[in-house]
């Protein structure tokens, strides 16, 4: 009789928790048999809408309250119920850490210290304390089974095919998108251009992910489709983290056992390639090649691409110098209501007289409401969610949950460094959503090294072992 002989490798989430099958230790109920959780990740639900529809759907409102804020504020409603009156017992939890905890300290310190009008006080906040947000995702991500997550990916994944099917329509037939109604003060299928080039990098990166595993003829025309509507945009923040997620999905697909493939370089050289031919045909690629000195660029693409990089500069300029002139606005800044950009004289027109109504950088609106105090928290912050998608890609392919949330954070962090995204409910929702992710995942590798608890259930193979 043969005996097969099967290497043992510790089988682990990326999250960091052991998969023990449906048995797992520590997740006791009441002396009973284990709860395992098939509902949705807490939070999808509103993200899986923002990401669909992006600006134009976060309008949508029933009176002062908007969909985002129903969903979300349903969704923490449901995670109290499940988690505090329910009666499960769950066992050790790790949240999203100190930084988000910190954020969230320093803004509703500065709330308290509010002296004016309210309303656009809280307009102003709102968008930091989305960050709450993270401790939802995280909590869930630990507590949910593998069926809960792969329904979470699925709804997410529908979300963003939905998106790319309007950008189609909206970039082929703009004619037919005037005629819809508003929402607010933008117009159904309205393209905001620097966040649906960002979510159609996401889609993008998720195919080239997928045609990993098979069905190219599925996965490919998507991913084509996907970066052919991105470059007809013009953007170029959205260009940039466009291709930034190829580049990171094709660096995740390489990266088994840490090893580049033959393959794996040839698709990584083939992309960039197509990247470098179509850049210059594209709208947002002449944008972005003007700012290095003359191109063939026309002269109405040259004239918005200057006119917006001095304006911004200008701006960025202005709001830093007026937050460093007093001490205690360079400490703690101006906190939320005032505006700054008017007080600042950052309000410029750009291009054909557009004026900038932010400045366009979410590091510079964390200093001008926060100070120094908050921009060092906020630095800190996206340089740990930075260095865990680095981490991620050295340990080789992940879930493609896991996988999602890499692509998440870096999309939307480089367009939020050149535009008003992180500002806004469409952006900061599905931003800490997928950092609570990866950061409750981060502290759960700390904690298991540290610990080094006994592994109940082995993989059978090193491929297996997401370490």
């Amino acid at each position: 009789m043969k005996t097969e002989v099967r290497m043992a490798y510790p089988q682990t989430d990326v999250a960091g928790q052991t998969e023990t099958g449906n048995s797992p230790s520590e997740l006791q109920v009441s002396g009973r048999n284990p709860t395992i959780d098939h509902h949705l990740i807490a939070g999808s639900v509103a993200v899986a809408v923002l990401l669909t529809g992006g600006r134009w759907v976060s309008h949508v409102n029933v009176g002062p309250l908007y969909i985002s804020d129903a969903l979300l504020c349903a969704a923490f409603l449901h995670a109290i119920w499940s988690n505090l009156l329910s009666g499960k017992k769950y066992g050790r939890i790790h949240g999203p850490g100190l930084l988000i905890g910190l954020l969230l300290l320093v803004t509703g310190a500065r709330l308290l210290a509010l002296q004016g009008d309210v309303w656009m006080a809280a307009r102003d906040a709102e968008p930091f304390v989305y960050a709450a947000i993270a401790y939802l995702s995280a909590g869930a991500y630990q507590r949910v089974s593998d069926r809960g997550r792969e329904r979470t990916l699925r709804m997410i994944h529908g979300g963003l095919l939905l998106h790319l099917g309007w950008m189609l329509v909206a970039t082929l037939a703009p004619e037919f998108v005037a005629t819809l109604p508003t929402v607010g003060d933008t117009r159904i299928f309205e393209i905001r251009t620097d966040f649906d080039v960002a979510v159609l990098g996401v889609l993008a990166g998720m195919s080239i992910l997928r045609i990993a595993r098979g069905r190219i003829w599925l996965h490919a025309p998507v991913a084509i489709a996907a970066l052919a509507t991105g470059l007809a945009q013009v953007n170029r923040a959205g260009l940039i983290s466009c291709c930034a997620c190829v580049l990171v999905a094709a660096m995740l697909r390489a990266g088994r056992n840490g090893r580049l493939t033959g393959r794996a370089l040839l698709f990584g050289a083939t992309a960039v390639l197509a990247v470098v031919v179509a850049l210059p045909m594209s709208p947002a690629g002449q944008r972005l090649l003007v700012l290095n000195g003359p191109t063939t660029a026309s002269s109405e693409f040259e004239e918005n691409a200057q006119g917006t990089k001095r304006a911004r500069l200008t701006a960025w300029e202005r709001v830093v110098t007026y937050t460093l002139d007093d001490p205690v606005r360079a400490a703690v800044g101006v906190g939320f209501g005032p505006d700054f950009l008017q007080l600042s004289n950052g309000d410029l027109p750009i291009g054909r007289g557009i004026g900038v109504r932010s400045p366009h950088n979410y590091l510079v609106t964390c200093f001008a409401r926060l100070g120094f105090i908050g921009l060092a928290v906020v630095v800190a912050l996206l340089a740990r969610l930075v260095a865990l998608v680095i981490q991620t890609v050295r340990r080789g392919p992940p879930d493609e949950l896991t996988s999602l949330c890499v692509l998440l954070v870096i999309s939307l962090l480089i367009v939020a460094l050149l535009g008003v995204i992180l500002e806004s409910p469409f952006g900061a929702a599905p931003f800490f959503w997928a950092a609570g992710i990866l950061l409750a995942g981060g502290r759960s590798r700390r904690a298991r090294r540290r610990h080094k608890p006994e592994q109940n259930t082995f993989a059978s193979s090193p491929q297996e072992a997401i370490v």
